[in-house]
């Protein structure tokens, strides 16, 4: 089996790292629209169109390794549209409860904890030293940065970026496609579509297509 990380750039360096030690791929590329040739870390490098034209669908799986929230979920849907199979790249550190429900095209950082109950979506991207209480939701294409920890029933809505050492109270909410900015304390609900700051995190505007990275 092959594994195609979607993006050549630091986060798919990181996650080319995690699956050599995984070992679980006979072979690894990656796939990159911008430069869509040679090689990257002595990886073979080749455009989306080029592996559709010599790979069949049988014989890779992929995840999406880019951390801006609209081209992760575009660039998941654009996989999912063709019919490829998506890999999760998990490390071997990380604790996951058994009666957690995992998704597909999950990219999940050293030294995470995922809490009995909880489910995690598709395409969710989970960054070393967090953990995830019980029975939460973490919704489709939802990053959750390095340190972060969520309390116990909460629900992360799909698309949504939660930055750098953000604490979640339990029975908290957080809407779809929102931005959580990274050291802000979540202690009621966020809505959808929103860039929300501070201690406490309050709403400080509307989202409307900012990025998370510039």
């Amino acid at each position: 089996m092959v594994l195609g990380i979607y993006g050549a750039g630091g986060l798919g360096r990181e996650v080319k790292d995690i699956a050599e030690l995984l070992g679980s791929w006979d072979e690894i590329i990656f796939i990159d629209d911008t430069v869509p040739s040679g090689g990257c870390r002595g990886i073979k490098r080749i455009s989306f169109d080029r592996l559709c034209q010599i790979y069949d669908k049988e014989e890779i799986e992929i995840v999406i390794a880019l951390g801006e929230p609209e081209y992760k979920i575009a660039l998941y849907e654009k996989v999912k549209e063709k019919g490829y199979k998506f890999a999760n790249v998990i490390h071997p550190t990380v604790g996951i409860s058994p009666s957690a429900r995992l998704g597909r095209g999950l990219i999940i950082k050293a030294y995470v904890y995922i809490s009995c109950d909880t489910i995690i979506e598709d395409n969710v991207r989970i960054e070393p030293f967090s953990a995830i209480g019980h029975d939460c939701i973490i919704g489709e294409s939802s990053q959750i940065s390095s340190g972060v920890t969520v309390g116990g029933h909460c629900e992360i809505g799909a698309g949504t970026y939660v930055g750098l050492t953000v604490p979640i109270r339990e029975n908290t909410k957080i809407g779809c496609d929102s931005v959580i900015g990274m050291g802000s304390v979540v202690q009621r609900d966020i809505p959808e579509d929103v860039i929300a700051l501070g201690n406490p995190a309050r709403v400080i505007r509307k989202k409307d297509g900012d990025k998370v990275f510039h």
